[in-house]
């Protein structure tokens, strides 16, 4: 059996309109400002350290994990034995005599006064993946070490500490082992480590803007590990079928109206997608981060909208710090904006992330098989990406939509539960057809329908089923350029389409309509989708914001 098969970046109409008429909610979560906000620093009592303060991890270590074993009390009960030149060095001319010295803090202003705690940082930073706010405190506590996060980040970047270069949490090894080198559907193998290998080893080194990258990377680790830590539940948490947020396809619909140069429209659509931010950090999920952070600053860069990026990641860490303080997501927001003069660096960087949010997502044990295939689509779909900005890239052919369409996938896999739904619908999100996909779709769809008037379907999935098949049918007959297909399926789509789905649906049958049918019918469909109720909405809510 032979196969066709088109670049992923094939825009997809399915996924524009099933995707509202079902929901799986997670509840909200409260209180994790408490694991992911660094608090601010304490004083310290400056008298000698008791000999209750110097085993301070036991506590430290449940605070931060149960993953992380202590450091060797012994350790801790006496400063390290290094020889150094700071250590034979005269005392300071600042008029401290050696008591004075074990009541003041020692502040490391030069590379050498690093050298006696390098080996304890070692152990503390690398060994046992701690937390850089726990090791400042955990070394101010028992080391009367005192020194900034910055100085701390600079003398691991001196000292090549870098946690990415080193082995995997113990927990994961085995697992990820399991995973690395499967083929997803028999398609595409994927070899985890291998582009983290290529990709990030040279970028983490030698500048600020390597080790603010390297914070970013370290930040997708820690959001995931502390999201699990918080409850475990969340390893079967539903992270993929899920269709109440429409964030990617405001971002989407804003992107496509600046192209036809739309611009006060796309403008009012625009600001309704940033008002979904604050919904999205105000629940935190998996899904949630991953959009925040991979999908739409990837749609941005590849629209060619720098300045729309700009803005979107000063929006996101201002919104985040006023939530959280520190956090992940500022972590990455930052990053990004360190980067936005070089955006294919961001497409190159937004690569490494995406395979670091899915190494770390495969190799947490017992965690949902969906959201590991979805975490390692998402890596596959960032590895499609063509370039960045309006010289490289094609309109309206962005290689995210297909993972953005996983929803609908899963949606299917759920309430189907069919392997013939499942083979076809698995051919459509990957854009691999066979010869008799056609065929075989035509024939589910009036299975569909017929289990649809017999009840075995519930009314409220089957609008969803009947716009995924369709979808299926017009991406296939795009692929195969059978465009008299592609009209008669689009226009079906078209008529199910709600809302935001209507108006991209309807903008990728009108440029297909101008280039390979009727110029008339493209200009009718432009006008109905510009009265399309969902717009006139959209001008409502905008105007009634800029009243308050």
């Amino acid at each position: 059996m032979t196969k066709s098969s088109s670049p992923p970046g094939s825009a997809s109409m399915a996924f524009v309109t099933a995707r509202e008429t079902s929901s799986f909610d997670t509840d909200g979560i409260d209180g994790h400002g408490a694991v992911f906000a660094l608090d601010e620093d304490e004083d310290e009592d400056e008298s000698s350290p008791s000999p209750e303060a110097d085993n301070q991890l036991t506590p430290l270590g449940r605070r931060q994990s149960s993953r992380f074993s202590s450091v060797d009390p012994s350790a801790s009960s006496s400063p390290p034995t290094h020889s150094t030149p700071s250590d034979q060095s005269p005392a300071r001319d600042d008029g401290r005599d050696s008591l004075s010295s074990q009541v003041v803090p020692s502040v490391p202003r030069r590379a050498e006064d690093w050298e006696p705690w390098k080996s304890v940082l070692h152990e503390l930073y690398i060994t046992q993946n701690r937390i850089l706010r726990d090791i400042i405190m955990f070394m101010e506590t028992n080391y009367n070490l005192k020194a900034t996060p910055k100085m701390y980040k600079n003398q691991f970047a001196r000292w090549g500490f870098f946690k990415y270069a080193v082995k995997t949490r113990p927990r994961a090894r085995a697992h990820r082992a399991s995973l690395a080198g499967k083929a997803h559907g028999g398609r595409l193998t994927v070899r985890h480590h291998k582009a983290i290998d290529e990709v990030i080893t040279p970028m983490l080194h030698g500048n600020d803007r390597s080790r603010v990258m390297q914070a970013g990377l370290a930040a997708v680790r820690h959001f995931l590990h502390g999201f699990i830590d918080l409850d475990a539940a969340h390893l079967k948490s539903e992270e993929v079928a899920r269709f109440d947020d429409p964030i990617y396809r405001y971002f989407k619909v804003a992107m496509d109206m600046f192209d036809l140069r739309e611009n006060v429209e796309g403008g009012r659509v625009l600001r309704l997608a940033f008002l979904q931010i604050e919904r999205k950090i105000a629940a935190p999920s998996m899904k949630s981060f991953a959009d925040l952070c991979l999908l739409v600053p990837h749609l941005l860069l590849e629209s060619g909208r720098n300045d729309i990026l700009t803005a979107y990641l000063r929006y996101l860490t201002r919104l985040a710090k006023l939530k959280f303080g520190s956090h992940p997501l500022t972590d990455i927001a930052a990053s990004f904006s360190d980067l936005l003069d070089q955006p294919e660096d961001i497409m190159h960087y937004i690569l490494v992330l995406s395979q670091i949010n899915s190494d770390t997502i495969c190799g947490l044990q017992d965690m949902l098989e969906r959201n590991q295939v979805w975490a390692r689509n998402l890596y596959l779909a960032c590895l499609q990406t063509k370039g960045a900005g309006t010289a490289t890239r094609n309109l309206h052919k962005h290689p995210m939509i297909r993972l953005e369409s996983q929803s609908v996938y899963w949606a299917q896999n759920l309430i189907m539960q069919d392997p013939e739904s499942e083979a076809l619908t698995e051919q459509w999100l990957h854009k691999n057809f066979e010869d008799d996909f056609a065929p075989r779709c035509e024939a589910y769809l009036e299975h569909v329908k017929e289990k649809v008037a017999a009840g075995e379907i519930p009314v409220m999935f089957s609008k969803m089923m009947e716009c995924l098949y369709i979808g299926c049918l017009n991406d296939y007959y795009e692929t195969m350029q059978d465009w008299p297909k592609v009209f008669e399926w689009g226009r079906k789509g078209l008529t199910l389409a709600t809302n935001e789905q209507y108006v991209l649906w309807s903008i990728h049958l009108e440029e297909l309509m101008r280039k390979h049918g009727s110029a008339d019918e493209a200009e009718e469909l432009e006008r109905l989708r510009r009265e399309h109720i969902w717009l006139e909405r959209v001008r409502i809510q905008v105007d009634r914001l800029s009243l308050v």
